[in-house]
């Protein structure tokens, strides 16, 4: 009986140890495969990532090649490009219902912002779609109203710095005639986010989204405002010196107008 439960016993050890093997040899994959998943089913569109490089011992993370798709009516076929994430992780503060991390770093985004015909913004769309989609867990409802609570506490992260640098910004505007703009970010830096992801998602894309229309407005459209205004003034100037021509044309015509009268009456 003794030996039959050491045996049992070395099985379970051995299933154990081959289980955790597993799962540390295969973390990179899981991780990937869990945010392709997890990220798609919050944002309701395609999340695809390229690499996932974990060094546990290190607290850090690397994510290379995260792209999101665009929601469904918009033509521009992603929302972000994300070249390389860094992450560093305070593995002292982490445990089972928190994740502290110290930093993420965001190196050389590509960002897509459209607004559509129905004057939608695409990363809008996606904000809102965090508030609905699977995983959503800020307490309250779609509606609005206070979820039933669970026996499960959601997974909370502590973000210390979050930093989003050498951005680039393709902005489309459907209703100014499809009219595009490329323009540089500034660095995006937040600071003490707290929340589960979906919240904390949805506080950086809030940032996001204001910080690109500041760029599109003071690179973009004012710079083309300026343009038009120039323009018009140009026009405006060009048909004033007609006007002033004419003007003198016309002079011309009724003083000799009044000169041949004048001819006449003198000749009688």
């Amino acid at each position: 009986m003794r030996k039959s439960l050491i045996a049992i016993v070395a099985i379970l050890v051995i299933a154990i140890a081959a289980a955790v093997f597993y799962v540390f040899s295969n973390l990179d994959a899981i991780v990937k495969a869990a945010i392709e998943q997890h990220g798609s089913d919050a944002v309701k569109t395609s999340v695809q990532v390229d690499q996932v490089a974990i060094k546990l011992a290190d607290g850090a993370a690397a994510i290379t090649g995260l792209t999101v798709a665009n929601p469904e009516g918009f033509s521009l076929p992603q929302a972000f490009s994300l070249g390389e994430i860094a992450i560093d992780i305070d593995l002292e503060k982490t445990g089972k219902e928190l994740i502290a991390i110290d930093t993420i770093d965001i190196a050389a985004p590509r960002i897509y912002y459209e607004i559509n015909a129905q004057r939608q913004g695409s990363l809008n769309v996606l904000k809102e779609n965090l508030a609905t989609g699977a995983g959503a867990t800020d307490g309250t409802t779609a509606d609005g109203e206070p979820q039933a609570s669970t026996d499960a506490a959601p997974l909370k992260l502590d973000i210390a710095r979050f930093e989003l640098k050498q951005a680039s910004l393709h902005a489309k505007v459907v209703p100014l005639n499809d009219k595009t703009y490329d323009l540089k970010l500034p660095s995006l830096v937040l600071n003490n986010l707290t929340g589960t992801p979906e919240q904390i998602s949805r506080q950086i894309l809030d940032n996001l989204i204001d910080h690109a229309r500041e760029e599109i407005k003071k690179q973009g459209l004012d710079k083309e405002l300026a343009e038009i205004k120039a323009k018009a003034q140009q026009r405006i100037d060009e048909e004033k010196a007609k006007l002033e021509q004419m003007t003198d044309e016309q002079i011309e015509e009724k003083k000799q107008e009044v000169e041949d009268k004048l001819k006449n009456l003198l000749n009688r």
